[in-house]
């Protein structure tokens, strides 16, 4: 963390589990990160951003342990000793989670569709008048109409069979309804054992392929912390 020492591992006593947990934390300037700064710098994204990188990269270096569950940014306690307490007091529902998500990551699935994508030609002659003119734009306006339709039945379908690839999974409709005409289709996360990585992805390769030219533009990201399931 910008301003901060080096990060330090702290084992939390009476583990749930049957193994051992850690928590992972920094030390930080009270006049950098005290309540009166804190509230100063959320109002810029030039200060929080460097912040929120830093995070992320401390969650991403531990993503290869069996369970990894992040804590929000900014999340801050006076000494080790109250971080600890705070873990151990909510011991039993962080078990739970940790068991849900024990090697499992996270992938990011998104489709979106393009409507200048070409369609499959159709000779047609020119218009010979104004009606003819009006005829054919509502017939383009409808072509357009019908192919997002079926756009959007081939996303669903997708989310639907990617599924069955997952553990679980959780999709965003919120950020697909955002904006009135989005062209994003899909936003969905998928839980994934860590050792089916390449057979999921693979998967994922098998379904994108069947979408080539019906203009849908298929991205997957990952593997991430399971932000979505816990």
């Amino acid at each position: 963390m910008p301003g901060g020492q080096d990060v330090r591992i702290l084992e939390i006593p009476g583990s749930q589990r049957g193994g051992r947990d850690w928590l992972i934390v920094s030390t930080v300037p009270e006049r950098v990160y005290g309540e009166a700064a804190l509230e100063e710098g959320l109002r810029q994204i030039e200060w929080v951003a460097p912040r929120a990188l830093a995070h992320e990269a401390v969650v991403e270096h531990f993503l290869s342990a069996p369970a990894v569950l992040p804590m929000q940014l900014f999340t801050m306690f006076k000494e080790d000793d109250r971080a600890v307490e705070h873990v151990v007091r909510d011991k039993r529902r962080i078990a739970a989670i940790l068991k849900r998500i024990e090697h499992q990551v996270e992938w990011g699935l998104r489709l979106s569709w393009n409507p200048e994508a070409p369609a499959s030609p159709v000779k047609r002659p020119a218009p010979r008048s104004g009606s003819d003119y009006l005829v054919r734009k509502r017939e383009q306006r409808d072509l357009a109409q019908a192919r997002l339709k079926q756009a959007r039945t081939q996303a669903n379908r997708m989310y639907k069979a990617v599924s069955r690839e997952a553990t679980a999974a959780h999709r965003r409709t919120a950020t697909e309804q955002a904006a009135p005409g989005s062209r994003l289709l899909l936003d969905a996360a998928f839980l994934v054992p860590a050792r089916r990585a390449t057979t999921f992805r693979a998967a994922v390769g098998r379904h994108a392929r069947v979408l080539e030219g019906a203009g849908l533009t298929v991205s997957l990201t990952g593997p991430w912390p399971a932000y979505n399931f816990i």
